[in-house]
């Protein structure tokens, strides 16, 4: 039996799971499509090189510890292009009341593991910094299966460390309101601290002794990222799928219904499209109004699954527009301090690139949870506004050479408070559906390598299904 899979998305998931299927049968067996509403491939991955240096317009990097995006890019070919972040360079600012200060040494996760490094520091009052000593003396916080990431921290640590030193280092990461996060999903380690001791910093701080020294010479980086962009991933994955798979663009879905012996996928169009198996690689919302046919809670599971809007500035400088030394890999900002971008990043100096870059590329980021006129300002307006904080943040006063807006409406999910239970119900009522799978960062992971992950391991359920007896859901 040919079996014919529709893939619905063209995002890093939707791609990967194109690519596996691809892998997995040759081309006789199976037949493969692969819809796309947008007129490109890549979803938020998106690469700009076209001023002779890399600006991304998404993410720009994969944690090595997580493994399947290094893995898919030497696959892929990619392997002499992977790349660290610079070893001469360490850490980031903090941008306070109009002026940088250093997160201090022995943060992580937004925990502190070296409290002797936050008595200098500029970023919190006295009575902030004696406030972390609560953290060794209170009763542990009561918590069930989940807690906000916010209401922990605050409760160990206090407000102005959590203000101006956790939120910035942890909510950047989801574009998210740190007192609404789930902690079970964003920082699960921290659950595991408050069971098993009492004080975060005390087990952050056994932790932190018994990671392995790094040797000698300068720790590996954390980091990797592509000389070319991460959008040369997304170039070698549609050029190793192209003439075995069928890349439909400009074809948005408008239903995905279930009918005898497979699925019905109805494009906006009119066009249909049969299918035996089909994987729904789309963002929450999209994937609740595509399925009508789930069951249960699903459905309201996936629509109420909400969606920061972000936006990311992409700007190419002069070296002789900086007064400053760019001696960090960027800086962040916490919220109140009366700028809209959350973050910079001073490209050149975060990434090892083996080329010398004669321009200075910079990354500018805004978007938070619950900001909803964010993408309603125009290009010029973004743009105007960032030159604006630029010359507030960095004394910036030159043009960019070349600058950027790239647009990312409704492209974070948010990870709340019982998201992790809200997932499984999810993924319960999908398998109950044979050949459906459902995949997107919305699951458990908004990495590059967490989308790869579970793209790997739908399309491997999927391939073990086919050997098996059919059956109808229940």
């Amino acid at each position: 039996m040919t079996r014919r899979v529709a893939v619905v998305g063209g995002g890093i998931s939707g791609l990967t799971a194109a690519f596996r299927l691809m892998k997995s049968h040759g081309a006789d067996a199976l037949e493969i499509v692969l819809l796309e509403a947008s007129g490109r491939l890549g979803g938020v991955i998106q690469t700009d090189a076209s001023q002779g240096v890399v600006l991304e317009g998404g993410p720009d990097s994969f944690l090595r510890r997580k493994p399947e995006a290094i893995q898919l890019s030497e696959e892929l070919g990619l392997g002499d292009e992977l790349m660290g972040t610079n070893p001469k360079v360490r850490g980031s600012y903090i941008f306070h009341r109009g002026h940088f200060s250093d997160i201090p040494l022995g943060v992580q996760a937004g925990i502190p593991t070296r409290l002797d490094t936050l008595w200098g520091t500029e970023l919190l009052s006295m009575g902030e910094k004696l406030r972390l000593w609560g953290d060794h003396v209170l009763p542990r916080q009561p918590i069930a299966s989940d807690i906000a990431l916010g209401q922990l921290l605050r409760y160990r640590l206090g407000d102005g460390y959590v203000d101006r030193i956790a939120a910035p280092m942890l909510s950047g990461i989801y574009a998210g309101d740190i007192d609404k996060l789930s902690t079970a999903v964003t920082a699960p380690q921290l659950i595991a601290y408050q069971r098993r001791g009492r004080s975060l910093i005390q087990e952050a701080q056994k932790q932190a002794a018994a990671a392995p020294p790094p040797g000698n010479g300068t720790p590996p980086s954390i980091f990797a990222s592509l000389e070319r962009g991460v959008g040369s991933l997304i170039a070698a994955l549609a050029a190793a799928i192209e003439g075995r798979v069928e890349v439909r663009l400009h074809s948005p879905v408008g239903r995905v219904d279930r009918g005898i012996g497979g699925y019905h996928i109805a494009l906006e169009g009119g066009d249909l499209v049969e299918a035996t198996d089909v994987v729904v690689a789309v963002p929450a919302y999209q994937a609740a109004r595509l399925l009508a046919f789930l069951e249960g809670s699903a459905r309201e599971q996936l629509s109420q699954i909400p969606y920061a809007d972000l936006a990311v500035i992409g700007a190419v400088y002069q070296p002789g527009a900086f007064n400053r030394s760019l001696d960090k890999t960027g800086f962040l900002v916490p919220q109140g301090e009366g700028v809209d971008m959350t973050a910079g990043t001073w490209v050149r100096s975060k990434w090892h690139y083996r080329d010398d870059v004669s321009k200075v590329p910079i990354r500018a980021f805004y978007g938070r949870a619950g900001n909803r006129t964010l993408l309603e300002q125009s290009d010029e307006a973004m743009l105007a506004r960032f030159r604006q904080e630029m010359g507030y943040i960095m004394g910036v006063t030159d043009a960019p050479d070349y600058a950027r807006v790239f647009r990312i409406p409704q492209g974070m999910p948010q990870y709340l408070v019982g998201h992790r239970e809200r997932a499984a119900g999810i993924r319960a009522e999908a398998s109950r559906w044979p050949g459906l799978a459902l995949i997107g960062s919305y699951f458990d992971g908004v990495g590059v390598p967490d989308c790869i992950r579970q793209a790997n391991q739908a399309v491997e359920a999927m391939v073990a299904s086919w050997s098996k007896p059919a059956h109808a859901p229940q």
